[in-house]
């Protein structure tokens, strides 16, 4: 049995399957909990109503206010932290150094700066045998591996163009965003900032900006289209369009929609998309945080090759900085680093 460890034991740790009545799983405790293969040991909060919430969600795991307790009495193979991200650097140090836990799974984002981000880096590289797994969870949606199968076999073709529609911060859903693009099409090269727009993370200081961009190797051209959560609706949306065809992911995943080409019906000289495949109810169908714990299962036991590093988790706060720097700039061309 592969043992586990939760430092951190709020929304995503604990608390958003506490009541919950959706009927599918959220967070990390519960889907430790869930898993054939773990033993969830122990988790570590700073309130006695967590220790309490934690017994009747998952009464085998043992409850702590102090990490350092929790690392001396248990010996767990993996480690959430699923804490604020200012609290993070020195979590990640105090359980490679007080524990002998192989894997680190971190919620996003690691760090709250680049230069945060990179000693992370260097406290990993001092200790290679270990490893840290972001919760970059889009990646352990079946829908997102069809779609990155898609593009990989040319499909549709050659990908021109990607469009986004996001809300809630560069930080927060730009993270998950920007590594999307990076997971589909390559690296960002650069990026021009044409508006802001308000939205309940400017009170965190996480911005949300209208940009242009361009994408692998500057053969894709991009534009990134924001939404005031508050006022408007929430979206996490991506198109992708290819010389062959287009694909739609929308509702943060929910619904992928393929479309091939045929002869327009009225400009017969023309091509018009049509719609080829609609897959819908994703989230439900396959669960981002069973899946991910399940891979940390494989990684231990089976050798299998992360899906993702630190280094996927850093390359967004590169995307963010540069971003910053040409809102800045009054909306200048800005490279992205990295």
């Amino acid at each position: 049995m592969v043992q586990a460890a939760v430092i951190g034991l709020g929304k995503i740790g604990l608390m958003h399957d506490i009541g919950s009545s959706e009927g599918r799983l959220h967070t990390h405790a519960l889907a430790y909990h869930l898993d054939p293969e773990i033993e969830f040991a122990a988790a570590v909060g700073t309130r006695a109503e967590q220790g309490e919430r934690l017994a009747k969600l998952a009464p085998e795991a043992a409850f702590y206010v102090s990490p350092e307790d929790m690392l001396g009495r248990h010996a767990p193979d993996v480690v959430s932290i699923c804490t604020p991200s200012h609290v993070r650097y020195g979590l990640i140090q105090t359980v490679l150094e007080r524990s002998e836990a192989r894997v680190v799974f971190c919620e996003k984002p690691v760090a709250r700066s680049l230069e945060e981000a990179r000693h992370i880096g260097a406290l990993m590289a001092a200790h290679p045998d270990r490893v840290l797994i972001p919760n970059l969870s889009r990646r352990w949606n079946k829908g997102t591996a069809d779609v990155r199968e898609a593009i990989a076999g040319r499909a549709y073709g050659t990908l021109k163009k990607i469009h986004l529609r996001y809300t809630r911060g560069i930080y927060n859903s730009g993270a998950h965003l920007f590594d999307l693009v990076r997971y589909f099409a390559g690296t960002i090269d650069e990026v021009r900032v044409v508006g802001q727009v308000a939205t309940s993370m400017d009170q965190q200081e996480d911005w949300t900006f209208r940009f242009l961009f361009k994408a692998g190797g500057g053969r894709i051209d991009g534009f990134a289209e924001a939404f005031d959560d508050r006022e408007d609706y929430y979206l996490f949306e991506i198109d992708l369009y290819f010389d062959k065809g287009k694909i739609e992911i929308g509702r943060s995943g929910d619904v992928i929609r393929y479309f091939g080409i045929e002869e327009h019906p009225q400009l017969k000289q023309l091509r018009a998309l049509r719609l080829e495949r609609e897959d819908e109810g994703m989230l439900a169908k396959s669960n981002n945080m069973q899946n991910a714990v399940a891979h940390l299962v494989d990684v231990l036991k089976r050798g299998k090759e992360p899906a993702c590093v630190l280094e996927d988790a850093i390359y967004p706060l590169y995307v963010a900085e540069a971003l910053i720097r040409s809102h800045d700039g009054g909306g200048v061309v800005v490279p992205v680093g990295g």
